[in-house]
Parts: structure tokens; C-alpha cells; sequence
């Protein structure tokens, strides 16, 4: 009987053990690998690591001088320059994509620090991919030039006036949009609306106002996708809290001149600064054989609350209730490009023009004049650019570039003539 019961024991591990034999056969051990690894690469897909750099130098003509070539040659303490090297931009960009649902981080890494870019959730209708839905800091909707990425623009840097009126370009909010599929005979539309902070970027909010922006834009390609044509129209209104602050609206005054008056009723404490604004945009490309052509230009009026030296909104509504007094302006803007390829080769050349009004009911002489109140936030500035941009490859360029800046001749102290702030830039940038 032990006998018996050995053997049947022995049956049974020798059958356990060809099991484990067969279990561990070797092109089934391969099988198993292979689907591991390809479930390793499909969630390694989802992630996307994108970005590039800016480093580059500058020249201005006059030491200390304001610019919006990338920021104030001032800013070296009591040592003011003439030239400098930066490093424009470093962006860090980190999507993941996981059917209709994306996150993105992007981060902006420079000699001045580390900044927050856009960072945000977006999910997409998933039977048509036509709605989403985006919650975070995204680039406010607002024109062309806004909202392009700085990698693709022909230039050193955006107008003026979108500097201005948009100091960080982003906001924090709730963002929606529609994209009409092909299928549609309506495609190449494209609707967007926002619902944000207006403290621009990641500033806190500080008040119970939001801002609000819509745009519409429409892009046409020819079937030879030789010819492409895009336009849209965008429309934002918003404002802050004003606090204790005076607040003074643009008349004719008692003694006939035209300035700045305020009312000195304090019921009208912590009534909202308004900001409207509404421009249109339009762009052509033609691809002959002189090489591609790009025309653009977009048009912007409104109004814009600011400071007695500036009509630029970070100036006030950054994080906090303004520090001093507001001054309500009318204005008007616009940007036109000519950028023109050289035929196959790497080189383009870059024509630019645009202007700042920020108080299109003032001029010339006007601006500074005694008791008016009026001073260096009123005056227009006209710039020129032109360019020159070499691509080495699909990744990388080189780009040399001059801004000439003109002012309104005022009888403010420092605007009696054309102030030197004339921008020489060579960068050069690689993506990633």
C-alpha cells in the first residue's frame, strides 16, 4: 500500500512539474513580454514632452530706455545699459492624452526664474470631437497674434498694443469651444468663449468681477492648398474693482481744453474700472513660386482703464486693488505683416508695422498741457520692423530683427522729440 501511494505521488509532482514546463515555455514567456511592453508604450504615448528656447541679444540706442522688445533695458539697478543677453524664452511643455481627456503643464524657464504657462484640463466631446471644455491659465482668446505660439511668429515679439492691453497674453478661467468637423459644410469654423479672472496670468483674483471674451474665426484652404484664407472678429469686456481710488474720465473741461476730470462723490467707491475691447483679423497665404507669402493684418478699438504714465493693465490690476488713480482712455490699434519666403531657400524676410493710440481723442501737443492732466499714457507710439529669419532645419532658426520706435511729439518732459529706443534683436531658438 506505501508503495502504491509513493508512485501515485510521484505521478502527481512529475505531472506538476511538466505544467510548470509548459507554463514557462519560452516562446510563451516572449508572448507575455511583448504585450507588457507594448502596454509600457502605449501609456508612454500619452505623454508628450515639447518645448523650446530663446536665447538671444539686444542693442537699444539709448541706456535705461522702456522698451517692449522683451522688457525695460532699466532694470539693472542704478547701472543702465545699452545691450544684453537673455534667454527670451525656455517653455517645458507637458501634455498627456488620454482619449477625450488632456492635461497640460507648460512651464517657462528663464535667467529671471521659473514661470507658470498654460497649465490646464480640456476634455472633448467624444461621439464628434467638436465641443471642449478647458479649465485652467490658456491663452486668452482674443485676435491672431494673441494667440499664436511665439515659436511660429516671424517676430521678436507681439504689437504693442497686445502687450499692453494683454501683459501676460493668458488668464485664469473656464474656456469653451467648437471646431465644426469636415464633414460639415460649415468647416473651418471655429468658436470660442471664455469666462476668466481679468488679473492676468496667475495673479490672485481680487474681486468678485470676471472678465468675458468671445471669438469667431473662420479658415478657408483652396483644394491645391496652395491659397489659404482666415479671418475672425473678437469681442472682451471685463474690469476691476476701483476701491478708493480717484477715478478720472476723459471731457472738455471748464476752460475749454481737453483732460482728465474726476467726481469727487465717494459713493462712487469701489465701482468697477470697465475694459472693452473689440478688433477683427485677417490673413492670407500664397504659396507661387517666389515662395509663400504671408499677409496679416487685425484692427482693435476700445476702452482701457490705466494710470496716469501708462495705459498698460498690469500696472493696476495684477493681484490687487489699484494703488492710484485711473484714468479712462479711448483707443485704437493695429498690426500689418508682410512676411515673404525666398522662393526654396531657408531665408524669409519679415515686414511689420503697428501703432498704439491710448487716447484716440488727443494729440500732439495737447498731450502734457497744463491742467489737463493729461501725460505720458496718452501718447502714440508707431513702431517699424523688419527682419530677417534663416531656418537651419525643421527645428531650429535663427532670427535678426529691428524695431523702429516712434512716439508722439507732446510737450511732456521726456516725449518734446523722438525718444532713442530704437531694438536691434538676434535670437536663436530650437524646438523640441
Amino acid at each position: 500500500m506505501k508503495k502504491i501511494i509513493s508512485l501515485l505521488t510521484l505521478v502527481i509532482l512529475t505531472n506538476g512539474v511538466r505544467s510548470q514546463e509548459q507554463q514557462e515555455n519560452p516562446i510563451d514567456t516572449l508572448t507575455r513580454f511583448v504585450s507588457n511592453l507594448g502596454d509600457d508604450i502605449t501609456k508612454m504615448k500619452r505623454l508628450k514632452i515639447t518645448g523650446y528656447v530663446q536665447p538671444q541679444f539686444q542693442y537699444i540706442d539709448s541706456a535705461g530706455a522702456q522698451s517692449f522688445a522683451g522688457g525695460d533695458f532699466g532694470n539693472g539697478g542704478t547701472t543702465k545699459y545699452y545691450d544684453r543677453f537673455t534667454m527670451r524664452r525656455g517653455r517645458f511643455k507637458f501634455t498627456y492624452t488620454y482619449n477625450n481627456i488632456m492635461l497640460m503643464v507648460n512651464i517657462d524657464a528663464r535667467e529671471t526664474g521659473l514661470n507658470m504657462r498654460e497649465t490646464y484640463a480640456k476634455i472633448t466631446d467624444p461621439w464628434k470631437n467638436m465641443f471642449s471644455l478647458t479649465a485652467g491659465l490658456l491663452q486668452t482668446q482674443f485676435g491672431f497674434e494673441l494667440t499664436q505660439s511665439s515659436a511660429d511668429r516671424e517676430t521678436p515679439e507681439r504689437a504693442r498694443y497686445n502687450q499692453i492691453l494683454f501683459p501676460v497674453e493668458r488668464d485664469m478661467g473656464v474656456f469653451g469651444s467648437m471646431v465644426v468637423p469636415k464633414s460639415s459644410k460649415l468647416y473651418g469654423l471655429k468658436v470660442d468663449v471664455a469666462c476668466m479672472n481679468g488679473a492676468a496670468g496667475v495673479a490672485p483674483e481680487f474681486d468678485s468681477f470676471k472678465d468675458f471674451t468671445g471669438r469667431l474665426q473662420y479658415t478657408k484652404t483652396s483644394k491645391s492648398e496652395k491659397f489659404i484664407i482666415a479671418g475672425g472678429v473678437s469681442y472682451y469686456t471685463g474690469g476691476y474693482r476701483i476701491g478708493t481710488q480717484k477715478d478720472y474720465n476723459f471731457k472738455t473741461l471748464a476752460n475749454g481744453d481737453k483732460g482728465f476730470d474726476f467726481a469727487a462723490d465717494t459713493a462712487n467707491y469701489n465701482r468697477k474700472a470697465k475694459k472693452e475691447y473689440m478688433g477683427a483679423d485677417l490673413q492670407l497665404s500664397i504659396d507661387w513660386p517666389i515662395g509663400i507669402t504671408t499677409i496679416r493684418a487685425e484692427y482693435i478699438q476700445g476702452e482701457q482703464p490705466g494710470t496716469n504714465a501708462s495705459s498698460q493693465r498690469a500696472m493696476l490690476s495684477l493681484g490687487a486693488l489699484p494703488t492710484t488713480a485711473i484714468y479712462h482712455r479711448a483707443f485704437n490699434g493695429a498690426y500689418f505683416y508682410l512676411v515673404q519666403d525666398i522662393g526654396k531657400s531657408k531665408f524669409q524676410v519679415v515686414l511689420k508695422y503697428d501703432w498704439f493710440d491710448p487716447n484716440v481723442k488727443l494729440a500732439g501737443k495737447d498731450i502734457g498741457k497744463t491742467g489737463t492732466g493729461t501725460n505720458a499714457g496718452d501718447i502714440r507710439f508707431d513702431t517699424y520692423g523688419f527682419g530677417i529669419n534663416y531656418h537651419i532645419n525643421a527645428y531650429a532658426k535663427i532670427m535678426a530683427y529691428y524695431d523702429y520706435v516712434q512716439n508722439e511729439i507732446t510737450t511732456v518732459t521726456a516725449y518734446k522729440k523722438d525718444v532713442p529706443d530704437n531694438v536691434f534683436t538676434l535670437r536663436f531658438q530650437i524646438k523640441f
